[in-house]
């Protein structure tokens, strides 16, 4: 019986590591236009399952040295419900202090590297986010079961919204 039950747990292991992100779609709203708006909002599909971000904001009114960002997450069950996550800080003084809250720098590190914001304020050029690409190994700290789920990005300036970007995402078994 325990050895039916062990072989039992290393393939409910063996599963969870079959476990696929992708983006499912996107939404850029701008809240403000006579500040930002956005040129490129969209997915593009790179090949079987593996969907890229693409994103470019011009910025009208520059330079930006004062960036508030709200980052949450939402599952779907009859709509899109919070979930875990609602966070809100201040963009500048974290883009000098990277470590300092560990959630907001896990998501960060997605786009860092396929963006032009990874440097601290003040933003005088358009903001361009460039085929990001979800992958397992970057979520393996954050709890996140399967499902369809949502994460929201709001961007404020000068106290003030001014943008809302929503990604959908799906975490499905790989077959």
């Amino acid at each position: 019986m325990n050895s039916w039950y062990l072989v039992l747990v290393a393939l409910s292991f063996s599963n969870a590591a079959a476990l696929k992100l992708r983006f499912t779609n996107v939404k850029c709203e701008d809240l403000r236009p006579d500040f930002s708006q956005f040129k490129k909002c969209r997915l593009a599909v790179v090949k079987r399952d593996v969907i890229s971000l693409n994103l470019e904001v011009k910025l009208l009114q520059v330079p930006v040295g004062n960036v508030t960002v709200n980052l949450s997450f939402y599952k779907k069950l009859n709509g899109y419900r919070p979930f875990l996550y609602n966070i809100t800080h201040d963009f500048c003084w974290f883009m000098e202090n990277r470590k300092r809250i560990m959630l907001a720098k896990i998501i960060l590190d997605l786009f860092l590297k396929k963006s032009n914001i990874n440097h601290t304020c003040p933003f005088d050029h358009n903001i361009i986010v460039d085929n990001v690409i979800l992958h397992e190994s970057q979520f393996k700290l954050l709890p996140f079961p399967r499902g369809d789920y949502m994460m929201q990005v709001k961007v404020a300036a000068y106290n003030d919204w001014k943008a809302v970007v929503k990604m959908y995402l799906g975490i499905y078994q790989d077959l």
